[in-house]
C-alpha cells in the first residue's frame, strides 16, 4: 500500500460513494487506476466493506453502554462468539485489561438493555455473576475513521488527540 492508496482510503472514509472520476481528479490519476486500485484494496482485504454509517439515536435506539465481563478462561472464545450472534452487540473484544471480555451494545433504552443483559449474557455457562456496565451519555464523536497519513507525514500529537 503506498500513498497514493492511503489518500484513496481517506477520501473513500469520508463518502463511500464519492465517483471513482471524482478520486482520479482529485488525486490527478485516470479513473481506470483508481478503479484498479479499490479493486485491488478489496482484494487484498484492506477494504471490507463499504455501508451506511447511521446515527443510532435517529433510528430508535438511545441507549449506547459498554459492558465488561468477566469469564472462564477455557470458555472465552467460545463466549465472545455467542455474543456476536446478537444484533444489540456492535462489537466484541478480548481485552488484557480488567475484564476479559468487553462489549458495545446499541438497545432501544435502559429497560431493553437490562432485559438483554439478564436473557442473553446472565445465562451463557462460564460468564461470572458480577457484570460491568456503563451507559454512555452525551457522545462527542462517534467514527470509524481511521486517518492514514502519507509515508513522508509523520503523525504528530496533535494527531493522536
Amino acid at each position: 500500500m503506498d500513498d497514493i492508496d492511503k489518500k484513496i482510503l481517506n477520501i473513500l472514509q469520508e463518502n463511500d460513494k464519492t465517483q471513482y472520476q471524482r478520486i482520479a481528479k482529485q488525486l490527478d490519476l485516470g479513473a481506470s487506476t483508481v478503479h484498479y486500485r479499490i479493486k485491488k484494496l478489496i482484494k487484498n482485504g484492506i477494504i471490507t466493506n463499504f455501508s451506511a454509517i447511521i446515527d443510532p439515536e435517529k433510528v430508535g435506539y438511545a441507549t449506547s453502554a459498554v459492558i465488561g465481563l468477566n469469564v472462564d478462561p477455557l470458555k472465552m472464545h467460545d463466549i465472545a462468539r455467542q455474543l456476536t450472534t446478537h444484533d444489540e452487540v456492535q462489537l466484541v473484544t478480548t481485552s488484557s485489561g480488567d475484564h476479559d471480555i468487553i462489549l458495545n451494545i446499541l438497545s432501544k433504552d435502559g429497560k431493553h438493555l437490562w432485559r438483554f443483559i439478564n436473557e442473553h449474557i446472565k445465562p451463557i455457562d462460564g460468564v461470572e455473576k458480577k457484570i460491568h456496565v456503563s451507559t454512555y451519555l452525551d457522545i462527542y464523536k462517534r467514527t470509524n475513521m481511521i486517518n492514514l497519513k502519507s509515508d513522508g507525514e509523520a503523525i504528530t500529537d496533535q494527531d493522536l488527540g
